[in-house]
């Protein structure tokens, strides 16, 4: 018998065994499943007992808080492929809460898929474990924890406008923060601003692939690690920068002074520098003592300032607020096909809530990796997301989901900035996550529907502002 007539037996002995192994369990499995009783009441304390005895007996083998639920001896007879399953179920979903890396509005939608395309188990768990796939009645029992009803109320929402200042002191907090945001003498070269890098008429963005910070040792911009997101709307982000690293808007407005390639400051105490360069402005010093009376300028004011100021920049009133609110004509035929394809191809799950993301950090390597479909091939940048910040690999290749409002002026996309056309950023994303090639017809129809994300500030659509209407 040749090496290869004894590879294809030894192939066969070890599927035979996993599937027979799998068998055994899967028979406990069927029986659990032919005995489940009837869903109790939503809201009971029985409804809630069966649905966690459900998601026990078929999802927390790959979902649960252990990754160690299969045995080592059938994972080596069905080639890996449970161990593959496990992670690749730790890195979908998880059904322990991490307010850390999701909002509980992620989860519900993420369950929601799940209870509607009924598509887990993966197929040749269920063929190696029979009894495991969703039946109608797991459905319904599951549904009393994850209603349609909670998942409708979170999946979208509008943009409301900025709530005017509760007082005058917050007037004039707010009225800094402008001033300061736009003011280049929080870098070393007295040039570069936040709104160098986040310019309010390209969108939030500097349409770059990587922004251009002081200049380096050759007089060139030095450019920076990873393309620079919208700040608009981005008080709603769970955190900040596409690694988290800041809890909210005043932590990441401390960020780019500090940082020697974006605004060429290095040490905490350069911040008595800035102070000094902006207390030599009468207007700045008044302001400052409006707003916050004798604390003086500070690191911890003047980024109090921005704050305030960057949680003005909502965008309410775009086509899809409006369509949201009742108008049925504010969305064309092919946008509103493609807010069904955006629910259908999964993309509503982490895309979600009225800015549509950033509630989450996800892989971007669920299924295609994005580094090989949307990365230069002189992109040498090595960062990996959320595990830069918490140095845990667990994290590695999580980032923050981007907000998908106003998307269709934010260009190029992704954390490489390496993909100019909003198609084909929506055609890799569904390769990514979805594990589809999807059709000319549903990416153009999804097109369609983020292009109407494009909202207001002041009342002016931000793709028609020009810079005299977002100037100090």
């Amino acid at each position: 018998m040749d090496i290869k007539t004894l590879f294809k037996y030894a192939i066969g002995a070890g599927a035979i065994g996993a599937i027979l192994g799998g068998g055994t369990l899967g028979l406990l499995h069927l029986a659990a499943a032919m005995n489940t009783p009837p869903a109790p009441p939503a809201g009971s304390p029985e409804a809630k007992t069966q649905a966690e005895a459900t998601l026990q007996a078929k999802c927390a083998a790959c979902h649960g808080a252990s990754t160690d639920t299969y045995n080592p001896l059938l994972n080596i007879l069905s080639l890996g492929m449970m161990q593959r399953d496990v992670e690749a179920g730790q890195r979908s979903f998880s059904l322990v809460p991490d307010a850390a890396v999701r909002t509980g509005a992620v989860d519900l939608l993420k369950m929601d898929q799940v209870l509607v395309r009924r598509h887990m188990p993966p197929l040749a768990y269920r063929v190696m474990h029979p009894g495991t796939g969703l039946t109608e009645q797991d459905v319904a029992t599951l549904r009393t924890l994850y209603s349609t009803e909670a998942v409708d109320s979170v999946r979208y929402g509008i943009i409301s406008p900025a709530p005017a200042p509760a007082n005058a002191q917050d007037a004039a907090k707010i009225q800094l923060g402008k001033l300061l945001y736009n003011d280049g003498r929080l870098s070393t070269t007295n040039a570069v601003s936040c709104a160098s890098c986040h310019d309010l008429t390209k969108g939030g963005t500097d349409n770059l692939a990587k922004s251009e910070g002081v200049p380096g040792a050759d007089g060139k911009p030095q450019l920076g690690g990873v393309n620079a997101p919208t700040v608009y709307n981005a008080e709603t982000n769970i955190r900040q920068f596409w690694d988290g690293r800041a809890a909210d808007l005043k932590e990441q407005a401390g960020g780019p002074p500090l940082n020697p390639v974006e605004m060429g400051y290095a040490h905490p105490e350069d911040w008595n520098k800035i102070a000094a360069k902006l207390a030599q402005s009468p207007e700045l010093t008044v302001l400052f003592a409006a707003a916050f009376g004798d604390k003086g300028i500070t690191a911890d004011t003047i980024t109090e300032a921005i704050a305030a100021y960057e949680k003005t920049l909502r965008t309410p009133d775009s086509a899809f607020d409006r369509y949201q609110q009742g108008d049925k004509t504010a969305l064309s035929e092919s946008a509103v096909a493609g807010k069904l394809a955006f629910e259908q191809q999964g993309c509503a799950t982490c895309h979600s809530g009225p800015t549509l993301g950033g509630q989450s950090f996800e892989y971007i390597n669920t299924y295609a990796n994005l580094r090989d479909l949307a990365t230069p091939a002189n992109y040498t940048e090595s960062a990996y997301g959320l595990a830069d910040f918490t140095k845990k690999e667990a994290h590695k290749d999580m980032f923050r989901v981007p907000l998908l409002r106003n998307v269709a002026l934010t260009a190029p996309y992704f954390h490489t900035g390496s993909v100019n056309k909003l198609e084909d950023a929506v055609r890799i994303m569904i390769l990514t996550q979805g594990k589809e090639d999807a059709s000319d017809e549903t990416v153009g129809n999804i097109t369609a529907f983020l292009q109407a994300q494009t909202g207001k500030l002041n009342g002016k659509p931000i793709d028609k502002l020009a810079p005299d209407d977002v100037k100090p």
